[in-house]
């Protein structure tokens, strides 16, 4: 049996629940704005990270040959408390590396290329020199940012975190911590994807497309 949903005293979100509503690949926000409004049983993901992992070993161990102070995943948990809003905002980029007064962030994807990455990486840029955990780091630098694909990899310079990124952040966040929640937009793809019970969300679609009470 489901535990009832518990009301957070902040609105709490994952850097990686913005990065895709930023980049429209998710279109319902109220999935979004639930997660960072309630604590509740999700449902378990499937996910399988050997790949992930081993890639951040590797790019790791690059950077590491190369001269840089690495620091990976855990080393790298962030919390940034909003200045104009009540949010806070939590994370964990890949890799931190650190050499001749250049500070690098980096994420490892194994799968093909999306937009919320950029987005998401754009945040740690951002988030990474206001955080009690990783701002003495960047030393009053703006960190830099990569993508580490399979077969590629995609630079992100520090100038991309601008007027227009920062002005989309601000709306995302006014949705989200907004006590009135956005209407759910259900679909087959949307909620494949959505690891709130049906218990949770009336709107929800199974597989069957039916709607789970």
């Amino acid at each position: 049996m489901l535990k009832p949903a518990k009301k957070r005293s902040k609105p709490y979100a994952w850097v990686t629940w913005l990065a895709k509503v930023m980049a429209g690949e998710k279109q319902c926000e109220y999935a979004v704005w639930k997660l960072a409004q309630y604590q509740f049983d999700k449902i378990p993901s499937d996910f399988d990270s050997s790949e992930h992992d081993q890639m951040v070993i590797k790019r790791a161990s690059q950077l590491r040959a190369e001269g840089f102070t690495v620091y990976v995943e855990n080393a790298n948990s962030l919390k940034v408390n909003g200045r104009e809003s009540n949010i806070c905002i939590a994370g964990r980029p890949d890799i931190v590396a650190i050499k001749d007064g250049c500070v690098v962030v980096e994420d490892c994807k194994s799968g093909k290329h999306r937009d919320s990455h950029r987005f998401q990486v754009l945040l740690y840029m951002l988030l990474l020199r206001y955080a009690p955990e990783t701002k003495n780091r960047c030393q009053g630098m703006k960190p830099h940012g990569r993508l580490i694909y399979r077969e590629d990899i995609v630079d992100i310079p520090a100038e991309a975190v601008d007027n227009q990124f920062i002005q989309l952040l601000r709306q995302t966040i006014a949705t989200i911590e907004n006590t009135t929640p956005p209407s759910p937009k259900a679909s087959t793809w949307e909620c494949r994807y959505c690891n709130i019970p049906g218990a949770y969300c009336s709107a929800r679609i199974d597989s069957g497309l039916q709607t789970v009470a």
